[in-house]
C-alpha cells in the first residue's frame, strides 16, 4: 500500500514536469521562428558626457557605469558616429533605458522624446525597451542619445544598442522567448489555480491553499514578463508596465507567507507562528504605504527596492536560523515546500550575484544579460504544485478513512444494514426538520425459539435472510435499520408514504420465499407524522412500537383460536 502510494505521487510528479516541458518547448519554438537577422551591434565607439567628464569612445556602451550619486535631473549624453554602419533602409534604433527621460537626436535633429513631461510633472517614467525610427541614409552622421535621470539610485547604464531593420520587437520577444514564455505559463496557471481554488473554497477549505499559489504564480508570472519587458507585446506604456513589476514583485511575498503559515499552522511553536504573522503583516504594510507615496508621487516605487530585498532577506533568514519550514518530523509536502524554497532562493542569488558581475565586469555575453531568476521561479512553483497535490491526496486518504470508519461505526456488524446508532442520528435529522415521514417498527417472531432449539447461528442466519428481504422490499423507498436483537426499523420520508403498504406488501411476499430450514414470520407495525404535528422522531417511533406489539399479540391470539 505504502509503495503503491509512493508511485502514485512519483506519478504527479513526473506528469507535471512533463506538461509544462512540453508547454515550454512547444511554446518556446514558436517564439524562435521571429528571429531577425538584420540586425548591427552598435555597442562600440560610443562617448560618454556626464556632468564635466567626457569619456573618450568605448569598447562597449555597458563599460560606463552610471554613478551611484546621480541624482534626479542629472543628465548622461551618449555619442556615436555611424561611420559605415547603416543600413540604406528605414530603419529603427533599439534599446534598453532603465528610469530615464530620453531624447534621440541625428545630428541636431530630434527624432525621439520621451519621458520630460512626466518628469517635470513629478511622476513615475518607467523603465523598457524604446524603438526610435531612424532616416535611411546615417552613414557620416551622429547619433546623440539624451538621457535625464528621473528616479534616485535607479537608472543604469544602456546595456545594448542596436539598429535594425525589421521586426523591432519581434526578434526581440523570439531572442528572450525563454524568460517571457515562463512568464505567460505562470500567468495562465496562476488564473487558473486561482479561479479552481475561489469556486472550490466553498466546499472543502483545503482548496485555500491553491489560492494562495495561484497568487503567487500570477504574480511571478506577472513580474517575470514585465522584467522580461514581454509585457510590451500587449502595453508601450513604460509607466504602467514599470508600475506592474514591482506592484508584483512587492504583493508576491505576502501570498507566499500567507501560504507557509497555512502549513506550518499547528506544527511550529506559538511565538514562531506570531513572528511569521508580523512578517507577512510588515509585507502587506510596506506595500500600503509604498503605494500610497506612489500615488502621491512623493516617492516611486524603485526607491523602495533595497528596503524590499533586505525585508525579504531577513524573512529567509528567520525561517532558516528558527527551522521554521522544517522539522524532522516534517511531512512530505513540508519537505517540498522547504525544497522549492531554498531552490527559489538560490536561483536569486545567483541572479543577483550575475546582475553585479556584469555591472562591474561589463560582459556582453547573452548568457549574463538574462535572468535566470523566472526558472528559479517556475521550479519554485511547481515544487508547491506538487506538495498540494501531495497534500490533497493525503486529505482525500484521510477523509476517504474517516468515511469507511463512519460507515463502519453505521453499519450493523451481523447484517451489514444500518445500526442503531445511524437511527439515533436520523432521528435529529428528522426533529430539526418540520415534514411527513412514517416509521415502521419490526419484530422477526420466534428469534429465542430457534437459538434454544437449532443453535446461535441458524439464528444469526434467520437475522441475516430477513436483513435482505426487509432492505429488497425497502430498496429506494426507506432506509432500513436493525435496532439490536431481532428489532428492526424502517424510516420512509414523505416522498416515498404512497409506497409504504406496497413495501411491507412485497416483504411479506418474500419472507414466504426465503429459502430456510424454518418458516420465516415477522410482525410490524408504523405510525405517520403529519407535518405540524407536536411529536418527536422518538414518540413516532414508540407509537408504530405499540402498533407492532398490536398486530404480534393479534397474530398469537390467532394462532392459539
Amino acid at each position: 500500500m505504502k509503495n503503491g502510494k509512493r508511485i502514485l505521487k512519483l506519478l504527479v510528479a513526473v506528469l507535471a514536469a512533463v506538461s509544462v516541458a512540453l508547454f515550454v518547448i512547444s511554446f518556446n519554438g514558436m517564439c524562435r521562428h521571429g528571429t531577425c537577422n538584420h540586425v548591427i551591434k552598435l555597442n562600440d565607439g560610443w562617448s560618454v558626457s556626464f556632468s564635466d567628464v567626457h569619456l573618450t569612445p568605448l569598447k562597449h556602451v555597458s563599460e560606463f557605469r552610471v554613478p551611484s550619486n546621480v541624482e534626479p535631473g542629472d543628465t548622461i549624453i551618449y555619442e556615436r558616429n555611424m561611420r559605415d554602419d547603416s543600413i540604406p533602409l528605414p530603419t529603427t534604433l533599439r534599446f534598453h533605458a532603465y528610469h530615464v527621460a530620453i531624447a534621440v537626436y541625428v545630428d541636431s535633429i530630434c527624432y525621439y522624446r520621451y519621458g520630460f513631461e512626466r518628469f517635470k510633472e513629478g511622476r513615475l517614467v518607467g523603465s523598457g525597451i524604446h524603438l526610435v525610427n531612424m532616416p535611411e541614409h546615417l552613414d557620416q552622421h551622429t547619433i546623440r542619445v539624451v538621457t535625464v535621470v528621473t528616479e534616485r539610485a535607479a537608472a543604469k547604464s544602456l546595456t545594448s544598442i542596436e539598429l535594425l531593420r525589421s521586426g523591432s520587437m519581434t526578434d526581440y520577444f523570439a531572442n528572450n522567448s525563454d524568460s517571457i514564455t515562463i512568464g505567460i505559463f505562470l500567468m495562465f496557471f496562476g488564473m487558473i489555480a486561482f479561479i479552481t481554488g475561489c469556486c472550490a473554497v466553498g466546499f472543502d477549505r483545503a482548496y485555500y491553499r491553491l489560492i494562495l499559489i495561484g497568487l503567487f504564480a500570477g504574480l511571478m508570472g506577472l513580474w517575470t514578463l514585465n522584467y522580461a519587458k514581454g509585457i510590451q507585446i500587449f502595453s508601450m506604456n513604460y509607466a504602467l508596465d514599470t508600475t506592474l513589476e514591482y506592484i508584483s514583485l512587492y504583493l508576491a511575498a505576502i501570498p507566499f507567507g500567507l501560504l507557509i503559515i497555512n502549513m506550518r499552522s499547528g506544527k511550529i511553536s506559538p511565538w514562531k507562528m506570531r513572528m511569521l504573522k508580523g512578517i507577512v503583516g510588515f509585507g502587506g504594510l510596506f506595500f500600503v504605504v509604498t503605494t500610497i507615496l506612489h500615488v502621491a508621487d512623493i516617492a516611486h516605487y524603485p526607491s523602495f527596492l533595497i528596503v524590499y530585498h533586505s525585508y525579504i532577506f531577513v524573512s529567509f533568514l528567520f525561517m532558516v536560523v528558527f527551522r521554521v519550514l522544517y522539522d524532522r518530523g516534517a511531512g512530505l509536502q513540508e519537505k517540498i515546500l522547504t525544497s522549492g524554497t531554498v531552490v527559489f532562493v538560490l536561483f536569486g542569488i545567483a541572479d543577483v550575484f550575475r546582475y553585479n558581475i556584469q555591472n562591474m565586469l561589463g560582459l556582453d555575453k547573452p548568457f549574463m544579460d538574462s535572468t535566470c531568476l523566472p526558472v528559479g521561479a517556475l521550479l519554485f512553483i511547481l515544487l508547491l504544485m506538487v506538495g498540494y497535490l501531495v497534500y490533497m491526496y493525503e486529505e482525500l486518504m484521510d477523509k476517504t478513512e474517516k468515511e469507511v470508519l463512519r460507515q463502519i461505526a453505521y453499519r450493523d456488524a451481523l447484517t451489514g444494514i444500518y445500526n442503531r446508532a445511524k437511527c439515533e442520528h436520523i432521528f435529529e435529522v428528522l426533529n430539526r426538520d418540520d415534514s411527513d415521514y412514517a416509521i415502521v417498527s419490526i419484530d422477526v417472531n420466534g428469534l429465542k425459539y430457534v437459538n434454544d432449539h437449532f443453535g446461535h447461528s441458524m439464528g444469526d442466519k434467520l437475522l441475516c435472510a430477513f436483513a435482505d428481504v426487509f432492505k429488497n422490499a425497502f430498496n429506494g423507498i426507506g432506509t432500513t435499520i436493525r435496532m439490536g436483537g431481532d428489532e428492526f426499523v424502517a424510516i420512509v420520508r414523505a416522498e416515498h408514504l404512497s409506497d409504504l403498504n406496497t413495501a411491507l406488501k412485497t416483504m411479506v411476499l418474500l419472507e414466504k420465499d426465503a429459502k430456510l430450514p424454518i418458516a420465516m414470520n415477522v410482525a410490524y407495525g408504523y405510525s405517520i407524522r403529519r407535518r405540524g404535528d407536536a411529536v418527536t422522531a422518538m414518540d413516532v417511533y414508540r407509537m408504530a412500537d405499540a402498533n407492532m406489539y398490536a398486530m404480534k399479540l393479534a397474530s398469537k391470539q390467532q394462532r392459539m383460536a
